[in-house]
Formats: C-alpha cells, sequence, structure tokens
C-alpha cells in the first residue's frame, strides 16, 4: 500500500458505505423560479468556509460570492443557462466601445437611499479606486463611467462580453453610498439585494431575512437564510441526515453515504483548480528549475483516482477541459517524473533539496491534499512542512502580506474566467502573485487579449498558460468537481451549480 492510498482508505472510514462515485445530475439548465415569492421555509446551508468580509469591493476569497449576492444588485446577472439578463440596468445598449444602461425606477438600498444612476457611478468608483479595493482587476476594462438623466455611460476596452459577466459579479456589486465610510460593512452589509443581513457571528453563521421594499418578489424565494460554518465533512452530513440542515457541500466520498440516507445529490464540474501556490519571492523559489521540479514531483493522477476518488481532473492549467481556454497541449504536461525533478534540483543547485513552509486551509479536504503533496515532494528530498489555518487568515498572510512561502488551496472561480485568472494569478501585482514573477510576453499577451475578439482571446490566452506551464508559477493539481446534499425541501438548487452564487434562484417547499 502505498502512502497516498493509505491515506485515502483511512478517509474512507470515516464514512458508512463504500467508497463507490455514481454519477449524479449536472449542473442546472432549466428556467427561472417556478414558486411564488416567499411561499418556502429557512434555507440552512451548511458550508465549510466563513467569508473574509461582506463588502463586496473587498472580498478576496473564491467563496465569498456565495454569502455576498443575495445582498447586492449589479446592473446585470447571469440565469442560471448562463445569459446575460437585466437586473438594476432594465436595457442596455452598445455602440463599439461604450455601453449604456438605463436604470430601472424605484428600487433603493436597505437604507432607504435611492438606487439612481449616479449611485451606480460612485459604486464603479469605489470598486476601481478605493486604495483597499481587491475588485479593480474585475474591472480593469472600464476607462470612464458618467452618469446622467436615469442612465449610466461606460466606456471600456475588450469585449461587450468581458464587461458585462464583470458587472454581474462582486465588482459590480451596488453598495448604499450613504454606507461606503459604515465601520462595520464588513459584517453588517447595506445593499439592495432581494435579502438583508440580520446577524453576523465570526466563523459561526450569518442569517438573512427578504428584504420587504424589494422590486423583484419573484427573486425571494425564501423566508430566510443561514449560512453556517462547519468545518467538519462528518459533521456536516450528519446535520443534514438529522434536520439540522437543508443543503450542504459534501466529499466525493461521502457521496454514498448520502444517497443512503435518502439525500438528493448534485454534482458540478468546475472551473476551480486545487493547486500550491508559490511565493517566487521566498524560499528557493526565483529559479524557475525549482517550481518545474516541484511540478514533477506530483503524482496528479494518483491524487485524482486514490485520494479524491476520480472527482478531480488532473491539469496543469485554470481552463477545464471543453472550455474554450483550454489549451490541449498541455494535457500531457508535467507527467510525474521524480528523476526529472531531483535532476532540475540538482541543476537549480539544491541537489540535497531544501525546506519550506506551506499554509494550508485547515478543512480535511486540504490537509490530506497537502499530506499528499508531502509524500511527492520528500521522496525528491523537498521537506514541506504545513501550517494549517483558517481559510481567510491564511490568504491574507500568503495574498496580502506576502508572509508565506506556499499555500495549498483552490484558484480560479465554478465560472472560469481567463482574464480574471491571468490578472489574478500571472500578472505583477496579480492577488495570488505575491512575488510579483513576471513573464513580459505573458503581460503583452494580455493587455492584447483584453482588447480583442473572442477569437483573438482564445488564441493569447492559450499562449499565455503554455508560457505559465514553463514558467511553473505554481503547482496545479486537478480540476475540481463539487458534490452538495440537500433534502427534498429543497427546490432548484442545480440551478445555483453554474458558476455563479447567486442562492436568489433556490427555493424551499
Amino acid at each position: 500500500m502505498t502512502p497516498l492510498t493509505g491515506r485515502f482508505a483511512a478517509a474512507c472510514l470515516a464514512v458508512t458505505t463504500a467508497c463507490a462515485l455514481t454519477t449524479a445530475c449536472g449542473g442546472g439548465t432549466g428556467t427561472g423560479p417556478t414558486s411564488t415569492a416567499q411561499s418556502g421555509a429557512v434555507l440552512r446551508f451548511a458550508y465549510t468556509a466563513f467569508p473574509s468580509t461582506l463588502d463586496p469591493h473587498k472580498a478576496s476569497t473564491a467563496w465569498d460570492e456565495l454569502y455576498i449576492l443575495p445582498v447586492y444588485d449589479r446592473l446585470v446577472t447571469i440565469t442560471p443557462t448562463g445569459q446575460i439578463a437585466p437586473m438594476i440596468a432594465e436595457s442596455w445598449t452598445v455602440d463599439k466601445q461604450k455601453a449604456t444602461f438605463t436604470i430601472r425606477g424605484g428600487a433603493t438600498f436597505h437604507d432607504g437611499t435611492a438606487l439612481d444612476a449616479e449611485a451606480v457611478r460612485a459604486n464603479l468608483d469605489r470598486a476601481m479606486n478605493d486604495q483597499a479595493s481587491t475588485a479593480k482587476p474585475l474591472l480593469k476594462m472600464i476607462t470612464s463611467v458618467r452618469a446622467e438623466a436615469g442612465k449610466v455611460t461606460i466606456e471600456f476596452t475588450g469585449s461587450e462580453a468581458d464587461l458585462l459577466n464583470a458587472l454581474a459579479h462582486r465588482g459590480g456589486a451596488l453598495v448604499s453610498p450613504r454606507a461606503f465610510t459604515k465601520a462595520d460593512l464588513d459584517r453588517a452589509p447595506v445593499g439592495s439585494g432581494p435579502y438583508q443581513v440580520t446577524g453576523y457571528r465570526r466563523d459561526d453563521r450569518v442569517t438573512y431575512r427578504p428584504f420587504a421594499g424589494y422590486y423583484d418578489k419573484s427573486a425571494q424565494r425564501l423566508k430566510g437564510l443561514e449560512m453556517t460554518f462547519v468545518n467538519e465533512d462528518d459533521t456536516r452530513l450528519n446535520g443534514l441526515r438529522s434536520g439540522q440542515y437543508d443543503a450542504t457541500l459534501i466529499r466525493p466520498e461521502q457521496v454514498g453515504a448520502a444517497r443512503d440516507a435518502g439525500l438528493q445529490i448534485n454534482e458540478f464540474l468546475t472551473g476551480l483548480v486545487y493547486q500550491l501556490n508559490i511565493n517566487s519571492s521566498r524560499s528557493k523559489f526565483a529559479d524557475k528549475r525549482v517550481r518545474q521540479a516541484l511540478n514533477y514531483a506530483v503524482d496528479r493522477r494518483a491524487i485524482a483516482d486514490e485520494l479524491l476518488l476520480n472527482s478531480c481532473q488532473p491539469t496543469v492549467q485554470p481552463a477545464p477541459q471543453g472550455h474554450w481556454a483550454h489549451e490541449p497541449s498541455l494535457d500531457t504536461a508535467y507527467a510525474y517524473d521524480p528523476d526529472k525533478a531531483k535532476k532540475l534540483l540538482a541543476e537549480a543547485g539544491v541537489p540535497d533539496g531544501f525546506s519550506f513552509t506551506a499554509l494550508v486551509f485547515n478543512n480535511a479536504a486540504f490537509v490530506q491534499l497537502a499530506e499528499a503533496l508531502q509524500d511527492g515532494f520528500t521522496a525528491v528530498g523537498v521537506e514541506m512542512k504545513l501550517r494549517p489555518m483558517s481559510a481567510d487568515q491564511s490568504i491574507d498572510l500568503y495574498q496580502n502580506k506576502g508572509e508565506a512561502d506556499a499555500l495549498v488551496s483552490q484558484i480560479g472561480a465554478a465560472g472560469t474566467d481567463p482574464r480574471l485568472v491571468t490578472q489574478q494569478n500571472y500578472l505583477k501585482d496579480g492577488l495570488n502573485n505575491p512575488g510579483d514573477l513576471t513573464v513580459p510576453e505573458i503581460e503583452k499577451l494580455a493587455e492584447r487579449a483584453a482588447t480583442a475578439d473572442r477569437a483573438v482571446q482564445q488564441e493569447n490566452y492559450r499562449e499565455i498558460v503554455k508560457l505559465v506551464a514553463d514558467a511553473a508559477y505554481n503547482v496545479p493539481i486537478c480540476n475540481r468537481k463539487l458534490f452538495f446534499a440537500t433534502n427534498d425541501k429543497v427546490k432548484d438548487f442545480d440551478k445555483l451549480l453554474t458558476g455563479y452564487d447567486d442562492i436568489r434562484v433556490v427555493g424551499m417547499s
């Protein structure tokens, strides 16, 4: 039995059935909600992470939108079928590189402030220019914003699709201008969305209720929402089985047990990538050969098959197979080769290896993944020490403060955006590039892609990921599948699993 197989067997002991993974329904493709406004009950959702903040323009983790989007409207939204649809903008027109949005009349923020064109302009200004904003990369294509006579005009570079997609996410979220300087905005948000926050307990729970003044009652399918942070996998599943929760994220090896308990299973192939993020300014990581060596030391297929139960597709790039930005030539890159890893380490002047410390989310899934990476690195003489901590703490130390050698986490989003992934991971000042590793040709290609049509973007982003792989920015492992279990009271949960975490599509009977 290999060390990895042993870990897999140990993990399986935690569930009550055989560790077999069966196929479940995929992401939703249906039409809009079918239940009446507020016809359901309170949805109690147990999740594996707590948000870094409820201020949309200062969020820093991939899951923040799940907590944020119910509170905040945007100019536009994305339907479960992937189409851009009106929200605060009732309609819009695009003339070359200028988009004009007609703002919905009568909408208000939760504090009673009018949601007018000037409020939209002020929000985009805050997201793009506030010193503490993490949303700046999301809106880099915007060159100017003007508000007048109930309309907002945005001049932009690149494609219309990129602009609308950016405005539909947290970078385009609309905060009450009266709350911009509110000291507790990070935990007591003031938006204009269908739900408003009624309670916040750090690292425990966020609760929501419908906003009585919301203009679209069909988007308020719940009488309330409770988002509870539960780190232990078995605790979440047991809570769902006992009726404490209505929905939760589960591990692949828990799918059989959840099915046997009569729960509904939703499976979703995402653009999320498990990855060892490397700070190129620390340890021995300035040398490309060292970073390449770590990539050759990882047996991605064994991790995906044995530890993750075939629920993760081995990869060295962020876009999954079938995505327009996926580069097929990289499907066989960095095949497991410990001898080559040792040779590269010797060429880099560290034939006897070296030691570094990696932060890791203190969640069983990430810790087990980190331990699997440890096994591979140990085999080539590299010691990776692990320092588990909460997700938001580790991200703050790695991304914001640059005080960590590496971070075992995930990158991307459920719906892959090559532009955003490139900005955050491969360009200077990117959130996930604390060492400011820079490849001039990548910078040029990214700039070119920002003002190009989809065909040119595809060519440029595929070239970018080839250069990224050669430079070995990080150690990607595999594209994740997510598995959610719900009881039979939850309606249309599959419509949430489209890469767009707006829970207003979910209902309760």
